[in-house]
């Protein structure tokens, strides 16, 4: 791997680092669920209220798994357990999206 492509991919991961930080708690318990396409959703819509592009999904879910977040299954849907989202982000994508909460997150409890 060429050293261009290496730093190329250090700032991939610390954007998504900083979104991780700034939008969701961690070591939750484990039914506490994000779905993983919620949390994708929740990337773009941060990423445009910085002014940047979001990376394409595949290189997102490289980095959130980087990051120690490893998705699982819950009533067929990708899911990061034992976490939450946090922040106006959240409400945002809610606001945005004609998509209704899943039943695996903390939104869908509120449904």
């Amino acid at each position: 791997m060429t050293v261009r492509v290496e730093i190329f991919m250090r700032i991939e991961h610390e954007q998504v680092a900083e979104f991780l930080a700034e939008c969701i708690v961690r070591n939750l318990d484990d039914t506490d669920m994000l779905p993983v396409a919620d949390l994708y959703g929740m990337y773009v819509i941060w990423c445009e209220q910085r002014g940047i592009e979001p990376h394409v999904v595949q290189v997102f879910s490289q980095a959130v798994r980087l990051q120690g977040l490893e998705p699982g299954m819950s009533r067929n849907e990708r899911v990061l357990k034992g976490v939450a989202a946090t922040g106006p982000i959240p409400i945002q994508y809610i606001l945005e999206t004609d998509k209704g909460p899943s039943l695996n997150s903390a939104f869908g409890a509120l449904v």
